[in-house]
């Protein structure tokens, strides 16, 4: 069990954190190391087949978090950053959060750290790319932790309490290419004449993987990287072995015949495989953390994977997976008696992996129903992560390993009931807490002292997310989200959506089988399908989506209902949230004066395009820039080319909303000193974007940008 605790908080420790959030004279670009006594990042990895990007988050002290389990107590924000080595480097992600509170070390026992998981969903498509089959695009993930408060949107900030973790993750192979890129991988220059018809932009789907690569090209690349005979052929020998060794589905290995052609020593492969696992082997892969996303009721584990081959084949064949199996210790006494389930994901040979290596992600729905007790009496409980590659772990022995592969226990934290007789829980809402809705400005995060991540409306497409605890009842639940206009009567409340297909998950299979269950109903009452009790799970805990883009802007209110076991209505949830799908217009032309009609407009004084240089009389340019919105996060400069301004630049060089009302610039001037930069031609672009969390994502919109061109020289022609 991992020991992070970090015992004898002075008084003065305690006080500081207690009044952290008054302490506006913290000079943020003065922190240099973050305080991590309380909470800290202890794995991030990132599943290629989701797009899931995962955080486990160590709660490391008792008390220190704004309160109990039945306050407000505090949130943990994550946010994450991904630079795809496509030269923009970082770029933001958004945010997800937690709640956190006091929980007290009685009963005896370990109760700390505890261990949170939390994720967010990206969408990678665009940042794929076309390579050889052993190499893959390799982003860094960096995640930054702050205690209750956003972390910055720049990646280099460092939060006052929390911490910064960078990972390797793997991007998925593109599913298909386009002719100019096979010309530009292969450096071709002139491209041949018969295909002068042919459309270079045309998508041609790559052929599907095969499952194992040729026995002896394998064999023979293996050795040469050092991968032992019983790493090699685990799957194909194992697989022969009644000693109950499992795999999932038909493994797709090579005939024992054709591999003892090569001379390999499969007897000893054997006695390897058979002989009882004491010690795990993580010379390939190891699991390094478990955590529990408590609001989803959902186990998450995070792998490394060490090394560049030994893992069945590259990313043109089937590769191999990673299994983990997960276990419950409900009396938190250090013995677990209840299997929970297995989730798997899928690793390959890739060439380019870094030194530290890759870090994937597993996650995994569990039945918590019976385990919800009041926020006055916290269940603390133990679970463990049992690693296996490419046979499956044991359903039976929580302590059992197989050859390759290791274990790692946590304490995590059960939610705890929300008030008596209470079934349903919308826990998500666009991608946010639920509970970052204020209940007075309808808005997320709200705050009378805001920075750009306050104050935020939805647009676009909103995901509803939540559970219904049928309390062992099997029988057939229905539910319903519905909005109305802010003030409306009930009677003009209608359904967010009436057509939805909700992933699911059936454990019946060993491990699980994964499948769409398409709905349709012309009322908007969708049949919640999760039933724990037969081992069915809905993955994302999904429940409906709103697209809201033909709305009017203004403030809805939102009904969550559902049937109970008697075929009573209940309302579990009514709230309000504030709607704004105002996009931001840039204005397309090269104007003299500001385009009042449009949100984004950058002029210089005179026009552009013009010529400045060193002397007294033509070293300033002066201009006006427009960047305006009813929920404004921020505007930016952009100079080009950087290499030749020598640090010269516009003044003011940004506006960040900071104050409630603040809409951003109607008509702001500006000004460049040129004495200083280099005899170059020049664009000065502005960008802005919005607060809306667009298509429930806590990324901020991005609108583009308006340049404007000029010269410097020494001294300009006509000056």
């Amino acid at each position: 069990m991992e020991n992070l605790k970090i015992p004898g908080l002075s008084a003065e420790q305690l006080f500081t954190r207690q009044t952290f959030l008054l302490q506006s004279f913290i000079s943020k670009s003065a922190i240099t190391n973050s305080n991590t006594t309380w909470e800290e990042l202890s794995c991030v990895g990132y599943n290629p087949s989701k797009g899931k990007l995962e955080a486990i988050v160590s709660i490391k002290q008792s008390s220190g978090y704004s309160g109990g389990l039945c306050s407000n107590g505090s949130k943990e924000y994550v946010r994450f950053f991904v630079d795809f080595k496509d030269g923009s480097g970082f770029q933001d992600m958004g945010y997800t959060s937690f709640k956190v509170a006091d929980i007290s070390e009685a009963p005896a026992g370990p109760q700390h750290p505890l261990k949170y998981m939390t994720f967010l969903y990206i969408n990678d498509e665009k940042y794929r790319r076309f390579l050889s089959c052993n190499q893959a695009v390799i982003p860094t993930v960096r995640a930054v932790l702050s205690w209750n408060t956003i972390p910055s949107a720049d990646p280099n900030a460092v939060p006052y309490y929390g911490s910064v973790k960078n990972v390797h993750i793997q991007l998925p192979r593109k599913k298909f290419i386009i002719w100019d890129d096979i010309f530009t991988l292969l450096n071709v220059k002139e491209k041949p004449d018969f295909l002068a018809n042919i459309d270079l932009q045309a998508k041609v789907d790559l052929p599907p993987v095969v499952s194992v690569p040729p026995l002896e090209q394998l064999y023979t690349s293996y050795k040469r990287a050092e991968v032992p005979d019983h790493r090699t052929f685990y799957p194909s020998v194992a697989a022969k072995i009644s000693n109950g060794t499992k795999f999932y589905k038909a493994v797709s290995g090579y005939n024992l015949a054709d591999i003892s052609k090569l001379k390999v020593d499969i007897s000893a492969i054997s006695k390897i495989i058979l002989q009882p696992v004491g010690q795990a082997d993580v010379t390939f892969e190891e699991v390094t953390c478990v955590g529990l996303n408590t609001a989803q009721d959902t186990l998450g584990a995070v792998i490394k994977v060490k090394k560049n081959s030994g893992f069945s084949g590259d990313m043109c064949h089937a590769g191999s997976q990673e299994h983990v199996a997960f276990w419950a210790d409900w009396d938190n006494n250090g013995t677990f008696t209840q299997y929970l389930g297995t989730a798997s994901v899928t690793v390959h040979d890739i060439s380019n992996i870094p030194e530290d290596g890759l870090y994937y992600n597993v996650d995994l729905p569990i039945n918590l129903s019976k385990h919800i007790r009041s926020c006055t009496n916290p269940n603390i409980i133990r679970v463990r992560a049992v690693l296996s590659w490419s046979s499956l772990p044991s359903t039976t022995n929580p302590n059992a390993l197989n050859t390759w592969g290791n274990r790692v226990d946590a304490v995590v934290q059960i939610r705890p009931s929300q008030a008596a007789h209470v079934e349903g829980e919308l826990t998500l809402v666009g991608g946010v807490d639920r509970d970052s809705i204020d209940t007075v400005s309808f808005l997320v995060n709200a705050s009378s002292s805001p920075t750009r991540d306050n104050n935020r409306p939805y647009g676009g497409w909103v995901s509803f997310h939540g559970i219904i605890n049928r309390n062992g009842f099997n029988g057939e639940i229905k539910y319903k989200i519905e909005y109305k206009k802010y003030g409306a009567a009930d009677s003009t409340y209608a359904p967010v959506s009436t057509a939805e297909s909700f992933a699911m998950i059936d454990f019946n299979p060993d491990p699980n089988l994964e499948y769409a269950d398409a709905q349709n109903p012309a009322d908007g009452w969708f049949i919640y399908k999760a039933n724990p009790a037969l081992g069915i799970y809905n993955e994302y805990n999904y429940l409906a989506g709103w697209s809201t883009g033909g709305l009017a802007d203004g403030k809805y209110t939102i009904r969550f209902s559902h049937y109970d076991a008697t075929g009573t209505v209940v309302y579990p949830d009514t709230f309000s949230v504030v709607i704004c799908n105002e996009p931001m217009t840039i204005s397309p032309t090269a104007n003299t004066s500001l385009d009042v009609s449009k949100s984004i407009d950058l002029v210089i004084t005179g026009g552009d395009c013009h010529c400045y240089d060193k002397t007294d009389a033509n070293h300033m340019i002066n201009g006006a820039l427009r960047a305006t919105h009813p929920y404004f996060a921020n505007w930016d400069f952009s100079l080009q080319p950087s290499s030749h301004t020598n640090g010269a630049f516009p003044v003011p060089l940004n506006h960040y909303y900071n104050s409630i009302g603040d809409n951003g610039d109607a008509n702001l001037p500006w000004s460049l000193d040129v004495k200083g930069m280099d005899t170059c031609g020049y664009a000065l672009s502005i960008s802005a974007q919005t607060r809306v969390i667009l298509n429930s994502s806590t990324q901020f919109p991005w609108y583009g940008v308006k340049a404007v061109g000029f010269s410097v020289s020494q001294k300009c022609p006509n000056a």
